[in-house]
């Protein structure tokens, strides 16, 4: 297959994947994704982060009739690619790719919705692109990682897939989609994937700017501004493209039910098991020893003074399940970090690298802890995964518990339930604005207006 050839496969891939076509198990696989990735999002909106870059979008990019998720006002569809792009990872409880380490769906999410509210598709035609953006964009995360020899964050392969999905969503034609593609390869942001593990802040995975930059480029290409020769279509990455409609890479994504880095999850469901077994409480823990992969220690290790401190560190989110219970929104995003119980809880975790679990990175993700109570008592737990790696037994019912869980905070039951029936059973043939406006509903709610976000 030349390169003319695997472009033809690529253009023909995401203007022929149709939901009428795929089988069950692509179908389950596609709502299982949305209703996660919608879930977080609408808990999200609330977050710091997102109503900064709502206002920033607001004040910057003021016409058009595209809706805001955290505000619930207008702007156009590149801004709203933006906005809604943040409020899609604001949590880091979005679904992820191991080998890419990044974060798949995040990376396009936003971009697609505030296409479908922009052009007003069908629910299955915005599935349909859903699938298409996953498929592409994880390709493009393993063409360009290996092009330039580094890792690079979500937003840099995430720009390739909002422009898959945004484009088809938009209809575009075959050499307007060409450009689309050609452009997001070109511009899309180069982030560095450890930077934002060394020194954490809203640029997170440069999730935002990449859905921004791809769908910037399906406006560029409409208006006749053109790209060449997008990486993937080199001959050493044709295979990928080989594989279009074949091979499904996402179904090897991981879900997250804890709202932090990865990296830290297997240690938390460490301690979580632990403190039911033997019944202690934080009180009683004078060191917790954790044992893990070298790059966890990447992650920032200090108490944490605002979300994006909170969400990449490997020593915080341990703290917060021995006090608090869990690691969720809450503990991620708002003032309950600043308890001055975590400082001191923080001083008494320490990081060691294992090089057992550095031979299995980044396939698994394995942790142990060793936690001395002041008694002298000393509990080690075996070797953990995180929950939910490979979708492994992860079904609609967990995800649909998710969404109460986290969405349950800030809205009652019936607005979660309204949501959740929207996405599972709104068909395919409906307009999207019933799943959209459902959505609406769910993440401008609040009923606890005096929690105080950081």
């Amino acid at each position: 297959m030349n390169d003319r050839q695997a472009l033809a496969k690529l253009l023909d891939f995401i203007q022929r994947t149709q939901w009428n076509a795929m089988d069950d198990k692509l179908r389950n696989q596609a709502k299982k994704c949305f209703l996660d990735l919608a879930s977080v999002l609408c808990c999200g909106a609330k977050n710091n982060s997102s109503k900064k870059i709502a206002s920033y979008v607001e004040q910057n990019y003021p016409t058009g009739n595209v809706t805001i998720f955290s505000t619930g006002k207008k702007t156009n569809l590149i801004g709203a690619a933006m906005a809604n792009g943040m409020a899609a990872n604001a949590l880091d409880l979005d679904d992820g790719y191991s080998l890419l380490r990044g974060h798949p769906g995040s990376g396009f999410f936003g971009a697609l919705l505030s296409a479908a509210d922009y052009c007003n598709c069908t629910y299955g035609q915005l599935l349909s692109a859903v699938v298409v953006a996953y498929e592409t964009g994880i390709r493009q995360g393993y063409a360009i990682r290996d092009y330039f020899a580094w890792d690079h964050s979500t937003g840099s392969y995430s720009a390739f897939a909002a422009a898959a999905g945004v484009g088809k969503l938009l209809g575009l034609d075959r050499n307007q989609l060409e450009m689309a593609l050609s452009i997001a390869d070109f511009i899309a942001p180069v982030n560095p994937a450890k930077r934002s593990c060394y020194v954490p802040s809203m640029n997170k995975d440069g999730i935002y700017y990449g859905q921004h930059a791809g769908t910037q480029a399906v406006m560029m290409a409409l208006n006749g501004i053109t790209g060449r020769n997008p990486i993937i279509l080199d001959e050493k990455y044709v295979p990928y493209i080989e594989s279009l409609g074949e091979k499904y890479y996402f179904f090897d994504l991981y879900i997250k039910f804890y709202s932090c880095c990865r990296w830290a999850h297997s240690p938390i469901c460490a301690i979580s098991d632990l403190m039911k077994e033997y019944s202690f409480t934080s009180e009683d823990v004078d060191k917790v020893d954790v044992f893990t992969f070298g790059n966890a220690g990447t992650l920032y290790r200090y108490a944490p003074t605002c979300e994006d401190e909170a969400q990449y560190n490997i020593i915080y989110p341990l703290a917060a399940q021995l006090i608090f219970g869990n690691c969720g929104p809450l503990e991620s995003s708002t003032a309950r970090m600043l308890d001055p119980r975590v400082a001191e809880m923080v001083k008494r975790i320490e990081f060691h690298q294992y090089s057992e679990y550095d031979k299995v990175f980044p396939g698994k993700r394995l942790s142990h802890v060793k936690i001395t109570l002041k008694t002298g008592k000393i509990y080690t737990s075996q070797p953990y995964e995180p929950k939910g790696d490979h979708n492994a037994d992860v079904t609609i019912q967990d995800l649909i518990d998710k969404a109460h869980n986290i969405n349950g905070i800030y809205a009652s039951k019936e607005i979660v339930d309204k949501f959740v029936d929207a996405v599972i059973n709104t068909d395919a043939t409906e307009p999207v604005s019933k799943v959209l406006n459902a959505m609406k509903d769910l993440a401008l709610t609040n009923i606890h207006p005096e929690i105080v976000f950081i």
